[in-house]
């Protein structure tokens, strides 16, 4: 209950001290604090709240203070309370959102970076490119020999497969200790080679829409996103001069 208690707008320790009021009922603030398993100077304080809050009442008998709770129906006020105050302030939210959209937009675009890490989060980012509609493309630059240490050969393949039957097109440019591959090139698919003398590749870049990931794949194994449209234009611009120089 004390969960349920400080969901409707009371906080842990008021929860604490009205609960044990409706469990011995009449009681002092020693009592209370014991049976609340709080300190008695902070009960005061709980009790004062509650009080105020209509759930409990006070008053003397002889020389001693008693405290009684009152109906857990009182609840229900408070509850409607805070509706109230929670629908004035959605009403006054709703009133100058427009103004902070019309400054969210009229501040430009603000780039994305998300991170991944691991061995699932870069197979996550590479994913992404799986959603893209029949027909578009995307680019790679990458080291075939960097990404052998993270992926089979069979996962390779999967992958490719998944992306030829969604028609979704490919343009890479690779790097690779034994030369140029002899392998087959998938549908939908061209490619180039670039020494990794020349480009000395230890990460895979892909390129799409508005988006640019750039996976680590040796040491520790990490990647990230950046949705900018700006940053998406400059490396497809790199990509474009680093293929007129690769080789078929």
């Amino acid at each position: 209950m004390l969960k349920e208690l400080q969901d409707i707008g009371l906080s842990e320790k008021e929860a604490k001290v009205y609960l044990a009021a409706l469990e011995i009922g009449r009681a002092t603030a020693d009592q209370l604090a014991k049976q609340a398993k709080i300190v008695r100077s902070t009960t005061y304080v709980q009790i004062e709240s509650l009080m105020q809050k209509g759930l409990m009442s006070t008053y003397e008998e002889g020389k001693k203070t008693y405290f009684s709770p009152e109906s857990p129906e009182y609840l229900k006020r408070i509850f409607d309370l805070k509706k109230r105050e929670f629908e004035a302030r959605e009403k006054e939210l709703n009133d100058f959102l427009p103004d902070l959209v019309r400054k969210f937009e009229g501040a430009g675009e603000r780039p994305v970076v998300r991170f991944f890490s691991g061995k699932e989060g870069i197979t996550a980012m590479r994913e992404e490119v799986l959603g893209l509609k029949k027909g578009e493309e995307y680019l790679i630059i990458f080291s075939r020999d960097s990404l052998a240490h993270i992926y089979s050969q069979k996962e390779l393949d999967d992958f490719s497969d998944k992306r030829a039957k969604r028609g979704i097109k490919s343009r890479y440019i690779y790097t690779r200790e034994g030369g140029k591959s002899t392998s087959e090139v998938p549908a939908d698919t061209a490619r180039r080679y670039i020494s990794p003398e020349r480009l000395p590749m230890q990460s895979d870049i892909f390129v799409y829409r508005n988006s640019v990931a750039i996976m680590a794949l040796k040491g520790p194994i990490f990647g990230i996103v950046v949705e900018s449209k700006e940053v998406a234009d400059s490396f497809r611009a790199m990509f474009s001069v680093l293929w007129d120089v690769a080789e078929e």
